[in-house]
This record gives C-alpha cells, sequence and structure tokens, in this order.
C-alpha cells in the first residue's frame, strides 16, 4: 500500500459522502480514493455532471455543496481537505471508465496497486464509484 496507510473509516466515510452526495440530486459519477506519490497523501477525487457545470469559474460554489453534505453527516474520518474535485473530461477519470464501470449509484471498492492506466502511473488507488 501507499507509503501512507488510507484506513477504513475514511472509505466508509466517503461511501457515506457519496451516498448522501447522492440523495442531494449532486451523484458523482467518479469517487476514487486516489495516494498522491510525491505529496505522500490521499485524497477522495469526485466528479459528476453537477460539478462539471460548476467548474471552473464556480468552483466555490461546488466545493461548498461538498461542505453542506460533510457538515450534515458529521463525519469523523473525513474532511473538506481530504476531498478533491476534477472534471469528468480529466483525463483519469475519462480512463477509469475503461478500466472499471458501476452502475450510476452503485458503489465497489477496486483496488489498484502500481497500475499504468492510458500513460498514467497510478501508484494506488481504491475507485468507489466509475460511472
Amino acid at each position: 500500500m501507499g507509503e501512507t496507510v488510507l484506513v477504513e473509516g475514511k472509505v466508509t466515510d466517503a461511501i457515506k459522502l457519496i451516498q448522501k452526495l447522492d440523495a442531494g440530486g449532486d451523484a458523482p459519477s467518479m469517487a476514487v480514493w486516489y495516494f498522491y506519490d510525491d505529496a505522500d497523501e490521499w485524497r477522495l477525487l469526485i466528479a459528476g455532471p453537477t460539478f462539471d457545470t460548476l467548474l471552473p469559474k464556480q468552483e466555490p460554489v461546488a466545493y461548498k455543496k461538498l461542505v453542506e453534505a460533510l457538515a450534515s453527516l458529521s463525519l469523523s474520518s473525513l474532511s473538506i481537505s481530504d476531498l478533491k474535485l476534477v472534471e469528468t473530461k480529466s483525463p483519469l477519470a475519462k480512463s477509469l471508465g475503461h478500466l472499471i464501470r458501476t452502475d450510476p449509484t452503485g458503489i465497489t471498492q477496486a483496488h489498484f496497486i502500481n497500475t499504468t492506466l492510458n500513460r498514467i502511473f497510478i501508484k494506488e488507488m481504491i475507485i468507489l464509484r466509475s460511472a
């Protein structure tokens, strides 16, 4: 696993966040825990049509949606600093659709280590959704 181990509580809390976003009409089409080797940290990458309409010009509004969802859940192991919004047209988001596909509201826990995907080297990631 990555130098910094991702604890199960963060994965569980991320799933709760995804489900909350689904219920609020902001369903992400991609949610993946991604290990940034150069920074030695995990980030939950989230992408979806709702966020695409706000990024990049209205980025604060997009993050406000995440903050509100987090606040309503009172999650202990997940904070806004763990999250990163990306556009569905980003190279990683587009590539993940070719690797694994979930139902639009499905959740999985597909774990990949030292993987190259469309010339993108991925040290470690856990895909929760890739619709």
